[in-house]
């Protein structure tokens, strides 16, 4: 029996480490398939990646992208229709292609660090795009730090506490041995095949756009580091939320909340519509036939909330 137990052991061992070498091998390859593009910048130690988009010396526009995402996926909607700004578009801490200092990581701690980004690229106060979780690190950031914003535009906000239970997923990644099996082996292996379908989730009722997943480089996320972070922002995304959601009504800044009424991701009528109403300057905006990811199929609608909220400002 001892010798059963422990040949089984030893089988366990080697097949869990030819799974995690298989999610090793996969995520160099998403790391050649998908390199960094942009701008590395060293920020109070960490190595943040961003792209910089429109003329130097026009309005400054920040663009924070939301959980499970980077840079990319506002930039492949947005770009196009934010051509007269200079805007930056950066890889939040820990995803993408950029670092996340060690501890415990909290929306106080990413503001901080993002106000200290936008010193590090020489912007005194910008305007800033916040999608999904990005909304809530945006609010953070007008909230802690009200003399680098000048207005937000928050699509399909995720910033009340109740967005729902964490996903098993991210629960067992935050395990000691389990996690290690979940970024090194699951994620980047069979997590790629999962992909299409959190699209098609974020996008309903409206259609996908076509080769999505590529342009926005979302599989990035499978790397063992941005899986890890991502899910250390989702397990504890309701208990952030619930400080977070109590300040609001300080924010004394233009902020416009685009959402679809049909958001199957995050709940429109939870979400945008109190916020909206908390915010002492709030404006809900709403467009039909939307679900969450509505900035690709409704840049323009961005694009003249941006513009409302900078004239707002001023």
């Amino acid at each position: 029996m001892t010798l059963l137990i422990a040949t089984l052991t030893a089988g366990a061992g080697l097949f869990l480490l030819a799974a995690c070498a298989t999610g090793a091998g996969a995520g160099r390859t998403l790391a050649e398939r998908f390199p960094p593009e942009g701008r590395f910048i060293a920020v109070e130690g960490t190595r943040l990646h961003y792209r910089e988009t429109g003329p130097a010396d026009a309005e400054p526009v920040l663009v924070l992208h939301g959980a499970s995402s980077n840079l990319n996926e506002p930039r492949v909607a947005l770009e196009d229709a934010l051509l007269e700004y200079r805007v930056i578009w950066l890889d939040r801490p820990g995803l993408g292609w950029s670092e996340r200092p060690d501890g415990d990581w909290s929306p106080e701690r990413e503001a901080a660090l993002i106000a200290a980004f936008l010193d590090a690229v020489g912007i005194e106060r910008a305007a800033v795009i916040g999608h999904s979780w990005g909304a809530a690190i945006t609010l953070r950031l007008m909230m802690d730090h009200p003399d680098r914003t000048k207005g937000a535009v928050l699509i399909a906000p995720a910033v009340r506490a109740w967005v729902g239970e964490a996903a098993w997923y991210n629960r067992v990644t935050l395990w000691p041995v389990a996690g290690t099996v979940m970024t090194r082996a699951i994620a980047p292996t069979i997590g790629a095949s999962r992909l299409a379908d959190g699209a098609a989730e974020a996008f309903s009722p409206e259609p996908v756009p076509e080769n999505y997943v590529e342009r926005t480089r979302l599989p990035l996320i499978l790397r063992a580091s941005a899986w890890r972070a991502n899910a250390a922002d989702m397990a504890n995304v309701n208990e952030h939320l619930a400080v977070q959601e109590t300040r609001y009504a300080e924010i004394d800044q233009p902020v416009i909340l685009i959402a679809g009424p049909k958001d199957t991701v995050v709940s429109t009528r939870r979400h945008a519509v109190p916020v909206a109403e908390t915010l002492p300057r709030g404006e809900l905006v709403l467009v039909e036939g939307a679900g969450h990811n509505l900035h690709h199929h409704h840049p323009g609608r961005v694009a003249e909330a941006l513009a409302a909220v900078i004239a707002r400002s001023e």
